[in-house]
């Protein structure tokens, strides 16, 4: 089998005479948020180490992409060969020390020779922030945010003018950024250590079940 055969799946299911009518009145914004369900139970399969479990979830990631392709090229937008070749357009020219001449040898050259190169692309930006998703669950648009100002280099003075001067912000969610910058300082990762925590919340809560 080859997505060939999905997207036959999915063209069939769009098909005005006989298709499935719950599909043909989908649209992309109708569907979004099946995109982020599906992202975050692969991420749970991923985290319980199951790999049938990583096999399923990653062809339903596939299929939402595939019937997004499939939605777009009915309306005259653009198809699935669109999407795999702008991502294979994307990946090349960020991989220059691959496909090119640039030379990276450890992570961190390669971390340095892709935001040169997203960079570049990015050249018409107007904002540090511009390209970080508004829909991303607070915590990690908050983590996101800092890491942008992290690179220009005035995380600190933006965070302070959030939470007051003296870090007694009485708003809970001010007093929650500083925390994460505070987090992010130290070397903590606050959207994993949360996991962790309510992970364990989980397990703890199971148990008087």
């Amino acid at each position: 089998m080859t997505v060939s055969d999905l997207t036959a799946v999915v063209d069939r299911l769009l098909d005005p005479d006989g298709g499935c009518v719950w599909n043909r009145e989908q649209t992309h914004a109708s569907l979004a948020r099946y995109a982020v369900e599906e992202s975050y139970e692969l991420v749970d399969a991923i985290e319980d180490g199951d790999v049938e479990d990583v096999r399923e979830e990653l062809g339903d990631v596939l299929y939402q992409v595939v019937l997004h392709a499939g939605i777009a090229a009915r309306a005259g937008e653009f198809d699935l060969d669109d999407v795999v070749e702008s991502a294979r357009e994307k990946m090349v020219r960020r991989h220059p020390h691959v496909f090119g001449d640039e030379r990276a040898d450890t992570v961190e050259d390669v971390v340095r020779v892709w935001r040169a190169a997203k960079a570049a692309e990015k050249s018409a930006r107007t904002s540090v922030f511009d390209g970080v998703p508004r829909a991303m669950p607070p915590m990690e648009r908050a983590v996101k945010l800092l890491e942008r100002l992290e690179e220009r280099g005035d995380a600190d003075e933006a965070v302070a003018a959030v939470v007051g001067p003296d870090g007694a912000d009485a708003d809970w969610g001010s007093e929650m950024l500083g925390a994460i910058a505070a987090a992010r300082r130290s070397g903590i990762d606050p959207v994993e250590s949360l996991r962790a925590a309510v992970r364990r919340l989980e397990v703890e809560g199971r148990a008087g079940d």
